[in-house]
């Protein structure tokens, strides 16, 4: 009699294991995202990417979208004034890209300190140090509706591009050949 009721009690306890969501809730993470600025926001996303790697991002012209596993996703507005972009300067190999995928997006420069300059005409609106993030871009975020000349520096090599800040850009640009 006592091993059956053992084996009952152990019985329902493997039910009620066995019942529970493997998957983990995100209720968390989606708040939390949903209470940040975008920029912030974006940042969290590249936090995200190598300690949640399972969660999706990826951002538009328009916006930063972020998907979880369970399904959910939330999307964040970009500024009216101003577009982010990523750029991932290479010596020997890039990829192919037009929106940037901040979950999945690898790069070659990884933590590099480049030189950064862009120009709208004449005038400097950017001219700066910045450090490549673990997969090997920077962000900018520069003035929606413009074109602008951008020129990369790392060591003795160079590149440079004009990039245009519309609706119909790039958000994502692995082109930069540092030479």
């Amino acid at each position: 009699m006592m091993k059956i009721f053992i084996t009952m009690i152990l019985f329902g306890l493997m039910m009620i294991s066995c019942s529970e969501s493997t998957d983990p809730n995100y209720d968390d993470e989606i708040s939390l995202i949903e209470n940040l600025g975008i920029k912030d926001a974006i940042s969290k996303a590249n936090e995200w990417r190598s300690t949640k790697s399972n969660i999706k991002s990826y951002v538009t012209t328009e916006e930063l979208v972020i998907q979880f596993p369970d399904s959910r996703e939330v999307r964040k507005n970009l500024p009216s004034n101003e577009m982010y972009v990523a750029i991932a300067p290479y010596i020997n190999t890039t990829h192919t890209c037009s929106e940037h995928y901040i979950s999945t997006c690898k790069a070659e420069l990884v933590n590099k300190e480049f030189e950064v300059n862009a120009t709208i005409g004449n005038n400097i609106i950017l001219n700066e140090r910045i450090t490549s993030l673990d997969n090997g871009f920077f962000e900018l975020w520069l003035p929606r509706n413009q074109t602008i000349n951008v020129k990369v520096s790392y060591m003795s090599l160079t590149s440079g591009e004009t990039i245009k800040t519309d609706k119909n850009s790039r958000t994502c640009f692995t082109t930069f050949k540092l030479e």
